[in-house]
């Protein structure tokens, strides 16, 4: 949400809360209370829990349609003339800002009148500052006159520059997306969870649901924050740095790498699950079934035998009509 669509932290964590628990809440209730309503058996219950994934799945994949370009950095995303430039191809440095002996580490973003983002004023090139705090605007900003499309006024204000309306309505695209997404996923838990009850015998119930959880977070709540990470960091196009001169955070990313990355990781992790989910099921379906017909089989067997038994039964009875046909 915040470096894709330039959300900012706090409203980003706000969204996710609204927009997460509500539906998430939702689905959990009427996944019981379809479980319930219709009496599903472990079958159909699996059945119901994979299908609910596996339209999660394909919803999230919409997300890779609607993300965000760029912002628009000088010596970054574009050049100074305002040209798009590889990232692998990026400088800070023009003869613009030559003069200015402007430091590279430094991330204090002001936006050009021009809709141009740079990563300082002095690499703006800008002379001189009116006002104080977040209301300072640089004015006699060098950098912005080789932009020839430009003949405006040649000043910048703190911050980055917003992102553009198709990038504001692409948001809202993701957000419904979320939602729906986070619905279906939630619809299909109740009957998911309570596979780890039906599938395994009384006395290992405890057991089972303790090693799924540990498992659970072997191999996805542990390493996942290190791989992902790891991988969305190579997708940094300017690093901050510390105090003490070392390599602090990631003050912007490729907005498209950063996409690709984080929601194709996801979907490679997650795409496997369903080809076990479907050996899963049929192993499930073939144990249930073959139990319902041996249990049919028995029944059978066992009321063949109590008519049989009661015949015989009915036979030493006094007053049978076996006893009846002898005397007579």
């Amino acid at each position: 949400m915040e470096q894709q669509y330039g959300q900012s932290t706090s409203k980003s964590n706000f969204l996710i809360g609204v927009t997460s628990l509500p539906p998430v809440g939702l689905g959990i209730f009427l996944g019981g209370l379809i479980m319930k309503k219709y009496k599903m058996g472990i079958i159909a219950a699996t059945k119901f829990s994979f299908i609910m994934s596996f339209l999660s799945y394909a919803t999230s994949m919409l997300h890779f349609f609607v993300g965000c370009d760029n912002h628009v950095v000088a010596g970054m995303t574009v050049s100074y003339e305002g040209n798009p430039i590889p990232y692998h191809n990026n400088s800070l440095f023009s003869e613009c800002n030559s003069h200015c002996k402007c430091a590279s580490n430094v991330w204090d973003p002001v936006c050009g009148a021009n809709g141009i983002t740079y990563v300082s004023a002095c690499l703006a090139g800008c002379g001189t500052s009116v006002g104080h705090g977040k209301n300072t605007v640089f004015h006699n900003c060098t950098c912005l006159e080789i932009n020839r499309s430009w003949t405006g006024n040649n000043s910048a204000t703190l911050g980055q520059c917003p992102k553009s309306d198709d990038c504001s309505m692409n948001f809202i695209y993701y957000t419904v997306i979320q939602v729906i997404g986070g619905f279906f996923y939630a619809l299909g838990a109740t009957p998911s969870y309570m596979l780890t009850f039906r599938c395994v015998q009384p006395e290992l119930k405890a057991l089972a649901v303790g090693l799924f959880t540990l498992v659970m977070r072997m191999l996805a709540g542990i390493p996942a924050p290190v791989y992902f990470g790891a991988a969305i960091d190579k997708t940094c196009l300017k690093w901050g740095s510390t105090s003490c001169g070392k390599r602090g955070a990631c003050r912007l990313y490729d907005s498209n790498a950063n996409r690709y990355v984080y929601l194709g990781l996801g979907a490679i992790l997650r795409g496997p699950y369903f080809l076990v989910g479907i050996i899963f099921y049929r192993l499930i379906k073939k144990h249930f079934q073959n139990k319902n017909s041996r249990s049919l089989e028995n029944g059978q067997e066992d009321a063949a035998m109590n008519k049989e038994d009661n015949c015989k039964v009915k036979e030493h009875l006094p007053g049978s009509d076996a006893e009846n046909e002898s005397s007579i």
